[in-house]
């Protein structure tokens, strides 16, 4: 298939308007290889924050203004790409679409220097900013930062789950802002989960020291290592919780921990994870707990076999939906 063709996979895909045979091309080409997979993210992450945007765009003409422009220096970079192969294929492409992101956001002033989606992957995609800090993503994660950053704060954005290693510098503050809240630190690792549609916010720390600022009112909340901060944002009441903190980053390799937790929220978690929405047809299954751990890489089906052996349940997966009877 030509390279221009790929372009408008990844664009119907974001579009919801693939055929079936064209959806067999488009996944068979995003699993390929790494490099297909990271600029299928690049492309997912600008499209989305510029459709965020809530304003008249014509993505159509900004893609064929990239296309004309690849075609005019054709020979070049098909030599290129014989050289570097598709690496710098991803990497030229992302340069195309993060101009196209810059000029729809020049009218409001806000120029995000890099934005980010976390992939599916077994293990977490990992960031580097450009103090150091290391930032991994977890599943259908949205992360970005603006070009001031680093200026006089290190201002982050997040919608999902990070574990953040912060570079320890005394006189610029490091600040997780996600859904009307904010997690200050100076140098330390912490854990963050908060996905748009949640109602709990969720911040573990493993090292160092954070406090924390809710949207709903000015009290300050610091923890320290090994403790965890739950905020309910319905009922706007918070609590502070010792915790075995590790557990709380395993999903980085691969894993995920659930402690005592309702069969709902483990539903609603694995959601991000898998990708599929669900339904516990029974209120006494809704809220029968569960501790245990299971591996990405593991099906879906084996999953809730698991799940079956230690809760009585019985399930339907049908085209990414799991009913539990």
């Amino acid at each position: 298939m030509e390279e221009e063709n790929y372009y408008y996979l990844i664009l119907k895909y974001l579009e919801n308007s693939l055929s079936e045979e064209e959806s067999d091309a488009f996944y068979n080409w995003v699993n390929a290889c790494e490099p297909n997979k990271k600029l299928f993210f690049e492309a997912k992450a600008i499209y989305e924050a510029a459709t965020s945007e809530r304003r008249s765009i014509n993505i159509e003409n900004s893609w064929q203004r990239l296309l004309s422009k690849k075609t005019a220096k054709k020979n070049r970079v098909h030599h290129l790409w014989a050289k570097v192969g598709s690496y710098a294929a991803a990497a030229i492409f992302a340069v195309g679409l993060t101009s196209v992101y810059f000029i729809i956001n020049k009218e409001k002033h806000e120029i995000v220097a890099s934005c980010y989606i976390g992939g599916d992957g077994l293990e977490a995609d990992v960031v580097i900013l450009p103090d150091g800090t290391k930032v991994s993503l977890g599943s259908k994660t949205k992360f970005y930062y603006n070009s001031d950053y680093g200026q006089s704060f290190r201002n982050v954005f997040l919608e999902g789950e990070a574990y953040f290693e912060v570079k320890s510098m005394n006189k610029n503050p490091f600040i997780v802002n996600v859904n009307g809240m904010k997690v200050e630190a100076l140098g330390t690792s912490f854990n963050v989960m908060a996905y748009p549609g949640d109602s709990l916010f969720i911040a573990t720390l493993l090292e160092g020291s954070i406090s924390l600022m809710t949207g709903y009112n000015s009290k300050q909340t610091i923890l320290k290592p090994n403790q965890q901060f739950v905020y309910n944002k319905e009922i706007k009441r918070a609590k502070v919780e010792n915790v075995n903190a590790n557990d709380y980053i395993i999903w980085t390799s691969g894993y995920y921990y659930f402690y005592e937790q309702s069969l709902e929220s483990i539903l609603h978690r694995l959601g991000y994870v898998y990708g599929i929405t669900s339904d516990i047809r029974s209120e006494k299954l809704k809220n029968t707990t569960f501790t245990g751990k299971f591996y990405r890489g593991q099906s879906l089906k084996e999953l809730m076999e698991i799940l079956s052996l230690s809760v009585p349940i019985k399930y339907k997966i049908e085209d990414h939906h799991v009913s539990i009877f």
